[in-house]
This record gives C-alpha cells, sequence and structure tokens, in this order.
C-alpha cells in the first residue's frame, strides 16, 4: 500500500507540472498561448494603389515553445477594382519570448524568420527579417471554462481547461520599421488529477 501512494502521487505531481497554465506575466507565454496580428498598408499608383498585407501568427510547438510565421503578401488594385497579385513571402522560425500579461496584453521579442517567395512550382530564399510586436486589448476578456471527468480502469481523470481570448491591437516591427496593427490572442491553460482506487 505504501508502494502505491508513493506511485500515485509521484504521477500526480508530473500530471500538474506537465499541464501548468500558461505563464502571464512572469515568463513565456506557454504551450497555449495563441497570438495573431495584421497590417494592411497602401499607397497611391498611378489611378489605383498598390498594399501590402502583413501578419503575423505566434502558435505553440506544444513543448514549451512558439512558432512564430511572417506572411508579406503585395497586391495592386487598379481604379476600375482590378487585383493583380505581386508578390508573397513567408516563412517561420522559433519565436523569440512571448509574454502575456494577466489583462492579455502581449509582447513578441525580436525574433529573426527566414522568408521565402513561393510560386506554384518552387519556393526560393528571399531574405531574413526581424520581427517584434507589442498590443494590448482592445475588448473584454472572454473567459470559458470546461471540465471533464474520464475513468479508465480503476483511474479517474480530471481536467479543467481555461480558456481566455481577447482582441488586440498595437505595434508590429519589422526590420526596424513599425506598423499599426489588430488581432487576436487566445490563452489556454488545463490542470489535471488522477485518482486510482
Amino acid at each position: 500500500m505504501r508502494q502505491f501512494g508513493s506511485a500515485f502521487l509521484a504521477l500526480s505531481v508530473v500530471i500538474l507540472v506537465a499541464a501548468a497554465p500558461a505563464g502571464a506575466a512572469t515568463g513565456g507565454g506557454g504551450p497555449g498561448t495563441t497570438f495573431f496580428s495584421d497590417s494592411t498598408t497602401c499607397s497611391r499608383s498611378g489611378g489605383g494603389q498598390v498594399c501590402t498585407d502583413t501578419n503575423l501568427n505566434v502558435s505553440p510547438n506544444g513543448d514549451g515553445t512558439e512558432s512564430a510565421c511572417v506572411d508579406i503578401f503585395s497586391y495592386s488594385i487598379s481604379s476600375t477594382g482590378r487585383f493583380r497579385f505581386i508578390s508573397d513571402e513567408n516563412g517561420c522560425a522559433l519565436a523569440g519570448t512571448l509574454m502575456v500579461a494577466t489583462d492579455l496584453s502581449v509582447t513578441l521579442a525580436a525574433t529573426d524568420v527566414g522568408l521565402s517567395t513561393c510560386n506554384r512550382r518552387s519556393c526560393t530564399p528571399s531574405r531574413t527579417v526581424t520581427v517584434s510586436a507589442s498590443d494590448s486589448p482592445t475588448s473584454p476578456i472572454a473567459t470559458t471554462t470546461t471540465r471533464t471527468t474520464t475513468t479508465v480502469g480503476g483511474c479517474t481523470y480530471r481536467t479543467t481547461t481555461k480558456e481566455q481570448d481577447a482582441e488586440v491591437a498595437g505595434t508590429l516591427t519589422i526590420d526596424g520599421s513599425a506598423l499599426d496593427e489588430t488581432g487576436f490572442v487566445s490563452v489556454v491553460s488545463q490542470t489535471s488529477t488522477v485518482h486510482c482506487h
């Protein structure tokens, strides 16, 4: 009985540590943080305009790190409304430190991302950009809590999942150029316990 009790305690500790809530202001965003932002800039060209849509997507890798993906899409719109593709560069890299405060303000530390230009046949490396971001919430935080209980054999597993979402706005900086951006952040934390009879 003593050996069984020790094994149960060790298992509970391992599960709780592995499923610790995504950090807020005290460290990285954690395995449950997703951050997306987008910026569109346009300039006049003849009777139409040329636009560039730049977006940043930071998502969890499942091991406590995040990946930062950048996409820079350029196109033109003529005076008659005709759309013409100009270029598209995109790429991903291991993200720098992602900080999420308790109010869901988000800061991404400078991260180098290698971009490639792709067509229908292949992708060609184009350049490496340094990207960072700083955003604050523009909406109330929406919180959803889900609890599940599963029994397998003689063990009962209880899992509590908490998700917090908010719209954000701020600044996306690429190679020193600051862009106004809007987007959202989602932080999912999960805790689990197991009790075996």
